[in-house]
């Protein structure tokens, strides 16, 4: 097969650009970059990803190799995200919520500045702060500082052709640039202001306004000093809700993710001044087993990349692939250097944590809202007192019809949901009569002694106290282990666990059991389901 399918890749060039796999449909699987396209692409067919069972499943729908070659590995980087985002590939990382995120434009070229909420950045000489999660959450931060400092908020350039005050300048008692009372210089002033707020430079927009409040009470104008004592109340009060997590005043940003088996969460914290000034939440499908490194780097080409305001810092969890290459884009495309760094200590390997753990409760959060499955595996976990979620589960049955043909088989559950992909059947091979039990034990013993796949979070073992004994037996020896073990009786079903005598107490209805039901009962259907085939064999075999 190597062979038959060395034509995909024996004649690709040896130089940096992108590669897209398609099916023979023509239909674009997945995109990707790399330095030597010849290598990289080689790769996916020699069996040099058996670790990445996504890899190997994609790899045998590849009909066409697809190659643009580019000059150097940022503009390979470059191409790689706009590819992806345009034809969205199946087995690439998918942002499930796809939108424009809205931004905060700022028209500073106009004869009267305005700021508006925007979903598009284009090359007006505007500047662009965002993105925000919502157009509510920006429009939000608009009317704060239009209160504050009296800024207009206009979809349209503004002109001054106004007779008396807008009503918003009057209402927060500020002269109004429509109506001619103030001139260009003063407003732009305040203009100013409300740039350096949403900069995240809130120390120094206060310690202008004290001063002002300060001059203001000498002068005896006490109405303008009350005014700039208000909109110093308002500042601390948002600089208030922010807690101060570090003693360094290094701006910068961290950014980490949290996986399920199909899901991810990037979480974002901007770190100004010694203190998280926002956060963002971005979610992804994921296609295959893809790690915190692929996710985070996908986030960092198809997000991040369009931030407005990007620091010259921005700390990750774990160095990524092409660190040198994603600095370099980051960098033009914010206009600053850029590094990527890898927290290992410290402060802001403290904030990777706090960052680890957002994303971690933003997933669970978005999950209990749209997913069932997830719903269950809580309440699995609060009911077996588990100190992670079971993501993945495995169950295991035997069949067998007198001493005819016994069989046995495995399934597996990720994220509350059946991946047939991982299910396994296995042939008794030590054991002669009907002893269930000893089966059991040499099934269990052969499914943990194959390292290549993955340890299950929980092992559910079809029967009672004393299969259970046996599946434990089974493990003595066994090289890996699963994180938990339970049998699950049925009639009425009744959790044991080891060292234990008596089962969990739980309600009929309580969803974790539920769930449990469900993965005894598909396991045992897929186990029967292999001995009737085994038996039409035999009787295939007899009438022959």
């Amino acid at each position: 097969m190597k062979d038959s399918r060395k034509r995909l890749w024996q004649n690709l060039p040896q130089k940096p650009g992108v590669y897209l796999f398609k099916n023979a449909n023509g239909t674009i699987l997945y995109v990707g970059k790399a330095t030597n396209l010849r290598s990289r692409v080689s790769s996916y067919f020699l069996g040099k990803n058996t670790d990445r069972p996504w890899i190997v499943i994609m790899a045998n729908s590849i009909n066409s190799v697809e190659t643009i070659v580019v000059d150097t590995e940022v503009e390979a980087l470059m191409l790689e995200a706009t590819l992806i985002k345009q034809h969205m590939p199946h087995f690439n990382i998918k942002l499930t919520d796809d939108k424009a995120y809205p931004y905060i434009k700022v028209a500073l070229n106009e004869l009267i500045p305005r700021f508006l909420v925007t979903r598009r950045q284009i090359d007006d000489k505007a500047l662009y702060f965002g993105p925000y999660l919502s157009a509510r959450s920006a429009t939000y931060a608009l009317e704060f500082l239009r209160k504050l400092y009296g800024i207009h908020i206009s979809t349209r350039p503004l002109r001054s052709t106004r007779d008396r005050a807008c009503l918003s300048c009057q209402l927060g008692s500020f002269s109004c640039p429509l109506a001619g009372e103030i001139d260009e210089d003063a407003y732009r002033k305040r203009v100013e202001n409300a740039l350096d707020f949403l900069r995240g430079k809130r120390r120094r927009v206060l310690a202008d306004l004290r001063l002002a409040m300060e001059d203001a009470a000498r002068e005896e104008d006490f109405e303008r000093a009350a005014q700039l004592r208000d909109r110093i109340e308002a500042i601390e009060h948002v600089l208030t809700r922010q807690a101060v997590i570090s003693t360094t005043q290094d701006d910068y940003d961290v950014v980490h993710a949290y996986k399920t088996q199909h899901s991810a969460a990037v979480v974002t914290l901007r770190i100004q001044e010694g203190r998280i000034t926002g956060q963002k939440t971005f979610r992804f499908d994921l296609r295959g087993d893809e790690d915190i490194a692929d996710i985070v780097r996908n986030f960092l080409i198809s997000i991040y990349l369009h931030y407005s305001d990007i620091p010259g810092l921005v700390v990750v969890a774990q160095k990524l692939e092409d660190t040198d290459a994603l600095e370099q884009l980051i960098g033009q495309s914010s206009g600053r250097a850029t590094t990527l760094r890898v927290a290992e200590r410290g402060e802001k390997k403290n904030m990777l944590a706090i960052a680890e753990k957002n994303a971690r409760a933003k997933l669970e959060s978005l999950l209990l809202k749209s997913d069932q499955a997830f719903i269950a595996l809580i309440a699995l976990q609060e009911l077996l007192k588990l100190p992670e979620l079971p993501y993945r589960i495995e169950a295991v049955d035997i069949s067998n019809l007198g001493s005819s043909e016994p069989v046995s088989a495995t399934v597996c559950f990720i994220d509350g949901k059946p991946d047939k992909n991982e299910y396994r059947r296995y042939n008794i091979k030590t054991v002669s009569g009907q002893n269930d039990f000893a089966m059991i034990r040499e099934v269990v013993h052969r499914r943990f002694a194959d390292t290549t796949r993955p340890t299950p979070d929980l092992f559910v073992v079809d029967g009672g106290p004393d299969q259970l004994k046996f599946a434990l037996e089974g493990l003595a020896d066994a090289p890996v282990l699963p994180k938990t073990i339970v049998a699950l009786a049925k009639k009425p079903d009744r959790i044991f666990l080891p060292g234990r005598k008596l089962p969990i107490a739980v309600s009929r209805g309580n969803k974790g059991l539920l769930l449990l039901s469900r993965i005894r009962d598909e396991v045992h259907r897929f186990a029967i389901g292999f001995q009737r085939q085994r038996q039409r064999k035999r009787s295939l075999r007899v009438e022959d």
